[in-house]
């Protein structure tokens, strides 16, 4: 997200480079399971939005499960629009089990797809994906190998791919995906849906394995990744429709003014137009009342969150967080050998105490916390010194501490929303 504001602070946007930025923005919101910020950044009309936002728009819709008010058919004929639409055309005809000519229409996805927009089309090729990994389609198998190859870089599709070899028994196939993955990163990483699928994965790999302990760890992880998708989800739920009453509310004063207008120049029909608007105004009244309850009995379902009570004397604490803001104006952090206890014993404090002061103070843990400072220094470095962005990937993972080049990519790709290959080359486009 820093990334994204240094790029619109520093730089003069055109139009189309403001709306990548907008749509990055919303991305990273949508990752990092901020539903609510990234509702707020797509509620404006279809009409009014640019074809990437408009095809987001409707993938995050999708995924909560939430309909679109102001649905509209785009004036344009937008070839991204286009292909969004037919990948969601197919996905309800698999929905309704109304497959028809499905191989051939599948077929056409994939031919689209290696000469369209992948990142635009993610979201929805995604959903299809899952849709069709649980189908007993003939040439699901064909479609999948096809579309993750597409995406052979994206270990979402990886991880999805693998669930779908584990669920048809091809467990020795499923392990050399699963050892593959960055485990590290996919535990701290801030992509609940991301972390989920894995953990689901793990979940169904080790029942069939028979492995009970490690089926254990991960369905206990399972459960509380999906109980935080949960909560976050009724939050955006709420939150669109509180949306929806505003734009509700707006458009009936936009009614009601445009009514009086009418009043004042037709006056000998204005016993029936008065009564017109007296039933409208009413039923309008009693909608508005009745969603009003609704959100009333949403708001006293939500969950009261739990204060912990704070263990460390505030003192002490203050005197950490000096200690801390130091530390992170160091470049200590890309130390590949830090650890809890090593800073603990640095700061002259104890591993309870550091740790709880991250949590409270950072929002995120000791490892989450390490990586981040990670990734800004060699952001820090890309902007400040131009020799950084001609380095491979494999020694900007090594310079700013990482033991693995995929480790690296992964935190780097949760922290800025984008990967690092595609932020350099932002960075050497202003520079042309």
């Amino acid at each position: 997200m820093e990334t994204l504001d240094y790029l619109e602070k520093n730089f003069t946007l055109d139009s189309d480079e403001k709306s990548k930025i907008d749509y990055l923005r919303i991305k990273s919101f949508f990752f990092q399971n901020n539903l609510n910020e990234a509702l707020k950044r797509i509620s404006s009309n279809d009409k009014d939005l640019p074809p990437n936002i408009l095809i987001l728009k409707r993938s995050i819709l999708n995924h909560l499960s939430l309909e679109n008010p102001s649905a509209t058919n785009y004036d344009e004929a937008n070839n991204d629009i286009i292909f969004s639409d037919k990948i969601v055309k197919i996905s309800d005809q698999i929905k309704k089990n109304k497959l028809g000519n499905i191989n051939h229409e599948l077929s056409e996805i994939v031919k689209k797809g290696q000469s369209g927009n992948l990142m635009l089309a993610r979201e929805n090729l995604l959903n299809l994906f899952v849709l069709i990994a649980g189908s007993d389609i003939k040439s699901s198998e064909l479609f999948l190998n096809q579309i993750k190859d597409l995406y052979k870089y994206d270990v979402e599709f990886n991880i999805l791919y693998a669930n779908y070899l584990v669920k048809n028994n091809e467990l020795d196939k499923a392990s050399t995906f699963i050892n593959t993955f960055p485990k590290d990163s996919l535990e701290q990483t801030s992509n609940l849906n991301l972390k989920y699928e894995y953990y689901d994965l793990m979940v169904n790999y080790y029942s069939k394995s028979n492995a009970f302990n490690d089926y254990k760890e991960y369905i206990d992880k399972k459960e509380s990744i999906l109980k935080l998708l949960d909560q976050s989800k009724f939050s955006a739920k709420n939150k669109w429709f509180n949306i929806i009453e505003s734009s509700f509310k707006d458009r009936q004063e936009s009614l009601l003014i445009a009514r009086k207008r009418i009043l004042l120049y037709i006056t000998l029909a204005g016993f029936v137009i008065i009564t017109l608007i007296l039933t409208r105004l009413h039923q309008l009244t009693s909608q508005i009342n009745e969603y009003r309850n609704f959100i009333g009995k949403i708001n006293i379902l939500k969950e009261r969150k739990i204060v912990q009570p704070q263990s460390i004397p505030e003192k002490t604490e203050n005197l950490l967080l000096e200690k801390l803001e130091i530390f992170e104006k160091s470049d200590d952090c890309i130390s590949p050998n830090i650890s809890l206890q090593n800073l603990a014993k640095k700061l002259e404090t104890n591993t309870k105490y550091l740790s709880e002061a991250i949590n409270n103070h950072k929002q995120k843990n000791f490892n989450a916390y390490i990586n981040e400072l990670r990734i800004n220094y060699i952001i820090d470095k890309l902007k400040s010194k131009p020799i950084y962005r001609s380095y491979k990937i494999k020694y900007l993972a090594e310079e700013s501490g990482f033991s693995t080049h995929s480790a690296f990519t992964a935190v780097f790709k949760s922290v800025t929303g984008i990967s690092p290959a595609s932020y350099i080359q932002l960075l050497k486009e202003k520079e042309v």
